[in-house]
């Protein structure tokens, strides 16, 4: 059997598509070669590079990972085009990384001779597909397919060290995904005039247009907050960064979880609905303090929010430990073994 695996994934601008599908791809896909369960010749990323999902190609290359690049709608979700595609390739298992995908799609993949994975998967194609991954969505329809639980989270680092809760707030990072699409950063800033001035705060960016990053510090500069405040775009040091906060702004993608694995209490702003679902989640888990009144910014509830986590350190001590108890980091090496054993005439010995 061909060892050739496929990851369909896309990243760009699109309503709800950020750049969380591709970053676990890539750490799922790493993760199975650094456990010598496959060579890197063994995979191909295929993404679309339509209008709104031009980003798939930028976050794949230097990745030292293979990817095929489809314009013209080619890879449309979902749609015949896309199941031709997929089921004419050489791949004998396909990962398949988005929110919905239809039973169309995956039914006809498996009639292909293709094994499927989905992960974090709403549509109806879930329940046909070979193993269905829901790591974040805890109300998705119970399967004999499914394995569900934060246990299986992918997050980009292999351990995390658990981050000490001082009795007094010294660093707030706040970061908004790879793409910050409600312009997120900018309600943070307009509410951070209440940060204590002895706390500084590291502004952690994704994809950011050159206009927009002078406003930000355009406001930080006109606010005098320029010996307190950092803004740092795509840094390749990202982990180093937010290791050190003692509280964190966030949305509700990947980064969340980063944040809660390392143990540092967070206040959340979703980008999307799917990301409010996850917030509620986590809020009603004791994890995360959600920041808006649900997909409405409020500037009360979200200075409501620092308020609290600043003034009770028993609170986020005790925020801290129920995040660790309940996301370890450890995701990804259990998926590797629950692919190696589950398909193991596909993936080496």
């Amino acid at each position: 059997m061909s060892r050739t695996v496929i990851f369909r994934c896309d990243a760009g601008h699109s309503p709800e598509i950020g750049t969380g599908h591709i970053a676990r791809s890539k750490t799922l896909a790493n993760s199975l070669v650094n456990n010598d369960l496959l060579n890197t010749e063994d995979i191909f990323f295929y993404t679309r590079d339509d209008p709104d999902f031009s980003l798939g190609q930028k976050y794949l290359k230097g990745s030292g990972l293979q990817y095929q690049v489809f314009p013209r709608n080619s890879l449309e979700a979902n749609s015949t085009s896309e199941l031709e595609i997929l089921a004419n390739s050489s791949a004998s298992i396909i990962f398949m990384d988005r929110l919905e995908t239809s039973s169309g799609l995956v039914k006809g993949l498996l009639e292909s001779g293709k094994k499927v994975v989905t992960f974090d998967d709403y549509g109806p194609g879930r329940v046909h597909s070979d193993l269905a991954i829901s790591a974040i969505f805890d109300d998705v329809e119970i399967s004999n397919n499914l394995v569900k639980g934060y246990e299986y989270l992918i997050l980009s680092r292999k351990t995390y060290h658990p981050k000490q809760i001082r009795s007094q707030i010294k660093k707030i990072v706040a970061t908004f995904g790879g793409i910050d699409a409600r312009d997120l950063c900018s309600f943070f800033l307009q509410n951070s005039l209440i940060i204590s001035n002895l706390c500084s705060v590291d502004i952690v960016l994704g994809r950011c247009e050159e206009s927009v990053l002078k406003n930000y510090l355009r406001f930080i500069e006109s606010n005098n907050l320029k010996d307190r405040f950092n803004i740092y775009v795509s840094p390749s040091n990202y982990h180093e960064i937010i290791a050190e906060a003692d509280l964190a702004i966030t949305s509700g993608g990947l980064s969340i979880f980063e944040f809660s694995a390392y143990g540092i209490p967070s206040i959340a702003l979703p980008q999307y609905e799917h990301q409010l679902r996850t917030i509620k989640n986590l809020g009603d888990a004791g994890i995360c303090l959600p920041g808006t009144d649900n997909m409405n910014l409020s500037n009360e509830k979200f200075r409501d929010c620092i308020g609290k986590l600043t003034d009770d350190v028993n609170y986020r001590q005790s925020m801290a430990m129920e995040a660790r108890k309940r996301i370890d980091g450890e995701g990804v090496q259990r998926i590797t073994t629950l692919l190696k054993d589950k398909f193991s005439d596909i993936f080496y010995d």
